[in-house]
């Protein structure tokens, strides 16, 4: 199936999940294709999923039918709200949302951390080459911005800021530098350092969460159901690099750290197997 018509087809199957209709105007306005076009791509559709709809002469629009079922993979709760979510921040348009009806919604906005894109031009073009770059850092362990040279090897996302993954040869370990906090880059050198030997970043750990025990009955049969645990328990296979930030994101119940003790909902069972990695 060429690749415009799947794309059809999955928005003809997306309309029917989220509105319960779909009609040859939807798929004009959306894609400009030709009134027959339109057409054979619903009969295509039907004919992919013959039970999921039929055509309503007194509405004169194809209606969902109550035996649908999903045929092309393309129904998904996060996708639909993830939508709505860059619809707000305007990453997307309204007219490839694929949504016909968009209900009144609001996110909760964040701070855009600022990154100099020229740093990042350098920071890529050297991740890219396998060398090593001199950055001026502002950590907040130090009061004042400091030279270092660094080997980037990965981005990294914590859910809020993006870093680069690198060794730095002031601290002669694998760290994650803060993007926005890199103040200038200069210098290029080739690097000796293997990304493999990033051992916290190549390792992979389980995080294993339950519903808190404080919880009633109904309570934690809601948060199991919220986590989409299995027996009671939820595992997230993370980059041992990323536990202090999954704590930190999620404020699961840590018995060294208080920041972690603000969710009542979920514990982290596995502390003792994770504990030597919490360390950012």
């Amino acid at each position: 199936m060429k690749w415009g018509v799947q794309q059809r087809l999955q928005f003809i199957e997306y309309r029917l999940f989220w509105e319960g209709t779909i009609n040859r105007k939807d798929l004009i306005d959306t894609f400009g294709v030709s009134v027959p076009q339109a057409s054979a791509d619903i009969k295509k559709y039907k004919e992919s999923a013959p039970g999921n709809i039929y055509y309503d002469k007194s509405q004169k629009k194809y209606l969902v039918t109550s035996k649908f079922s999903p045929v092309l993979g393309s129904i998904d709760a996060h996708s639909y709200l993830s939508r709505l979510s860059m619809l707000s921040d305007g990453t997307i348009k309204k007219d490839e949302t694929h949504m016909g009806f968009i209900p009144e919604y609001a996110v909760v906005p964040t701070i855009e951390r600022a990154i100099d894109p020229n740093i990042l031009k350098k920071i890529i073009k050297v991740l890219r080459a396998g060398n090593s770059i001199n950055i001026k850092y502002q950590s907040m362990s130090r009061p004042s911005p400091v030279w270092r040279w660094i080997s980037p090897h990965a981005f990294a996302f914590d859910g809020f800021r993006w870093h680069i993954r690198a060794f730095c040869e002031l601290t002669n370990e694998f760290r994650d530098f803060i993007l926005g906090r890199i103040i200038d880059a200069q210098n290029v050198k080739n690097s000796k350092i293997n990304p493999a030997d990033d051992v916290r970043w190549n390792h992979f750990v389980t995080v294993k969460i339950a519903a808190h025990p404080e919880l009633t009955p109904d309570q934690r049969k809601i948060i199991e159901k919220e986590y989409n645990m299995k027996d009671g328990v939820a595992e997230l296979k993370v980059r041992a690099a990323f536990i202090y930030y999954v704590l930190l994101r999620f404020r699961i119940e840590n018995k060294d750290d208080l920041r972690f003790l603000k969710n009542k909902n979920a514990i982290l069972l596995n502390y003792d197997e994770i504990e030597e990695y919490i360390e950012n």
